[in-house]
């Protein structure tokens, strides 16, 4: 899967020409809580983030910048797989596929962003889906499933 992937830093540089202010505005305009970023840096090389999304998705821009932010505060290795598209002429598959990565399919993801949270071994440990769901916000709901996992 990560053949397919690019990092958060390759994704953010390259992402498309409408997307990159949005991204750059969502980065200029949040502020990760510190403490919980370093809790996140205590065990950041025990995990791996993958996130699949789009440059059209709203939830995308507000969710893939904050990654972002995580990954260079706290070395937590992000990836993403972008260019989903929908396939709206086809009521039997979400998903046009391609341009959209083929794990679209294989990993069964039903909205984007889908945020995967895998250990280094690539045991899948939570699906964050396009938005936190147990937390306010993002990076304190990948803790809260690092946490979890470490027991």
């Amino acid at each position: 899967m990560l053949k397919r992937a690019s990092h958060i830093e390759k994704y953010m540089h390259e992402c498309s020409v409408d997307c990159k202010p949005k991204y750059e505005a969502r980065r200029v305009e949040y502020t990760p809580k510190a403490e919980t970023l370093e809790a996140i840096k205590q065990n950041a090389d025990k995990f791996i983030v993958v996130a699949i999304g789009a440059d059209w998705c709203k939830d995308c821009v507000a969710n893939i910048p904050v990654l972002d932010l995580v990954h260079e505060a706290t070395g937590l290795r992000v990836y993403i797989l972008g260019g989903v598209k929908t396939d709206p002429l086809n009521p039997n598959h979400q998903w046009a596929v391609p341009p959209s990565p083929p794990e679209v399919d294989t990993l069964n993801i039903k909205a984007i962003p889908t945020i995967l949270l895998y250990t280094s071994e690539g045991i899948e440990v939570a699906r964050i889906i396009e938005n936190p769901q147990f937390l306010p916000t993002l990076e304190e709901e990948l803790l809260y499933h690092m946490e979890n996992y470490l027991g």
